[in-house]
C-alpha cells in the first residue's frame, strides 16, 4: 500500500499534494510527488503546470547524487526520475528502506526555488519529407491543418527532454504546441526507423534505435542518438533543450554520412534551464 506522509507544509510547493512512498520490490523505492492517484492523467490534471513535477523530480535527483558522492547517503545504487516521480534503488544490506525515506523526504522543502541550472540546447535538424514523415498526410487530415502548418509549428518551438526512457538515448520532449496534440497510433508499428520523429499527446520523440513504435511520426533526423563506438554513446539527457530546423532529403544524406563517422550536432548553454 502507498505509504502517505505525515502532513507538512514546507515538503511540497503550494497547490502539489503531499508526495508520496511507493515500494518497488525489495531493492526500489517510489517517490510519487503528485501524491497517490489512481491514474499518472490524474496526477497532471491536478496540477497546474505540469511541467513542476518534472523539475521537482530531475532537482531532488541531483540533490541525492550530490549526498551520495559527499558520503552522505550511502546504499543507494540508481535513481530515475520520471515525469511525476523519482524511482530509487538501494542496496538493502547497506540501507534499510525506512532509513532511506528519513534520509531523502527532508530534502523536498529545499526544492522550491531552488536555482536553475545550466542546459545544453541543441540544435538539430530534421527532414519532413514525405519519404521521412509516413503519418503526415493522416494527421493533416485529423488536425485539419496542413502539412506545412503542422512542420511550422514544430519549428516554432523549443523542446525540452523532460526524461528518458524506453531504449537507450530516448528522450521524451515537452513542449508540443496545443494544435499538434494527439494521440498514439490506434495500430502501433513493428518496425520504425532509427531517426524517426514521432508526436503524441504533448510530447516529441526521436526514436535512438530501429523498434516497435505507436508514435505519429511526422519527419526524420539524421544523427545517432545512440551511437555504442563513441566514449558517450548516449548524448541527450534530461533537462537539455531541443530547437530544431527543416532539411531537405539531400540534406539528411549528408548529416547521416557525417553522423556515421562519428559527427554530432552542435550545442549551445543556456540559463534557467533545468
Amino acid at each position: 500500500m502507498p505509504e502517505h506522509p505525515a502532513s507538512d507544509p514546507m515538503l511540497s510547493p503550494p497547490g502539489l499534494p503531499d508526495p508520496v512512498w511507493h515500494p518497488c520490490g525489495d531493492t526500489g523505492l517510489l517517490l510519487d510527488l503528485g501524491g497517490y492517484r489512481p491514474a499518472y492523467h490524474d496526477i497532471l490534471c491536478a496540477v497546474e503546470d505540469k511541467s513542476v513535477l518534472t523539475l521537482m523530480a530531475r532537482r531532488l535527483a541531483g540533490t541525492i547524487n550530490d549526498k551520495r558522492k559527499k558520503g552522505e547517503i550511502r546504499g543507494i545504487t540508481d535513481i530515475v526520475p520520471g515525469l511525476a516521480s523519482l524511482l530509487i534503488h538501494y542496496d538493502p544490506l547497506i540501507i534499510r528502506a525506512g532509513q532511506l525515506k528519513s534520509a531523502i523526504y527532508p530534502l523536498l522543502s529545499t526544492l522550491e526555488g531552488a536555482n536553475s541550472l545550466p542546459a545544453r540546447l541543441w540544435h538539430l535538424p530534421v527532414c519532413y519529407a514525405p519519404e521521412f514523415a509516413p503519418d503526415m498526410a493522416e494527421i493533416s487530415e485529423q488536425l485539419s491543418l496542413s502539412p506545412e502548418q503542422i512542420i511550422e509549428l514544430h519549428l516554432s518551438v523549443t523542446h525540452e527532454v523532460a526524461i528518458m526512457g524506453f531504449l537507450p538515448g530516448l528522450g521524451y520532449m515537452t513542449g508540443l504546441p496545443d494544435p499538434l496534440h494527439l494521440p498514439r497510433r490506434a495500430n502501433p508499428r513493428t518496425d520504425v526507423r532509427q531517426g524517426s520523429v514521432g508526436i503524441a499527446m504533448d510530447q516529441t520523440v526521436i526514436y535512438p534505435l530501429d523498434s516497435p513504435g505507436g508514435w505519429n511520426l511526422i519527419g526524420r533526423m539524421p544523427y545517432l542518438l545512440c551511437d555504442p563506438a563513441q566514449p558517450d554513446p548516449i548524448w541527450l539527457a534530461a533537462g537539455d533543450r531541443v530547437k530544431f530546423s527543416a532539411i531537405s532529403a539531400d540534406e539528411f544524406d549528408a548529416f547521416e554520412r557525417a553522423s556515421i563517422s562519428g559527427s554530432r550536432p552542435d550545442f549551445e548553454m543556456i540559463e534557467g534551464a533545468g
